[in-house]
């Protein structure tokens, strides 16, 4: 992490950073499901996608709070640049809830327009990189959200068909 500090920092990026790290935060995964449903109008697609949020979350949460592995030793730099960003909720480390997330509509996305995948993983991964770039994640910690974002986003689409 210190290697990729001395190359990849940028005054640029400390102010646009923690804005976009956020579209893996809780409140996008909402606005993201709200927007499907007003698209689909469809109540089943609303609860399906409720649901895989909540596997989500009672995954990630239970392993944040069991394993509770610390957040990187840069966390105060990490404080300082997010302050410059919306609010942030400091728990356990591993796994990124906002890299799962940011993989799970990128794999909702990619099922329903498989054409476009690649700008939907592009766009999670760029949100995985963030929160390494902030201080606020090991790079093991987004790997392991993106995979079971991914992961339990593709099991829930083979076991309940949109």
């Amino acid at each position: 992490m210190e290697w990729g500090k001395s190359w990849w920092s940028s005054a640029i990026l400390d102010r646009i950073i923690p804005w976009v790290t956020h579209l893996g935060s809780h409140v996008a995964i909402i606005i993201f499901i709200l927007l499907t449903w007003a698209i689909t109008k469809e109540l089943a697609v609303l609860y399906k996608l409720f649901i895989v949020y909540a596997i989500q979350s009672g995954v990630i949460y239970t392993l944040k709070f069991t394993l509770r592995r610390k957040r990187p030793p840069f966390f105060k730099s990490a404080v300082i640049k997010i302050s410059k960003g919306p609010g942030e909720i400091l728990d356990p480390s591993f796994p990124s809830a906002h890299t799962c997330f940011a993989f799970m509509m990128a794999t909702l996305l990619s099922h329903w327009l498989p054409t476009y995948w690649l700008c939907f993983f592009i766009p999670a991964g760029f949100i995985g990189w963030t929160r390494v770039y902030l201080d606020l994640h090991h790079p093991t910690d987004v790997i392991g959200g993106g995979l079971l974002g991914y992961g339990i986003t593709e099991i829930f689409l083979h076991l309940f068909r949109f």
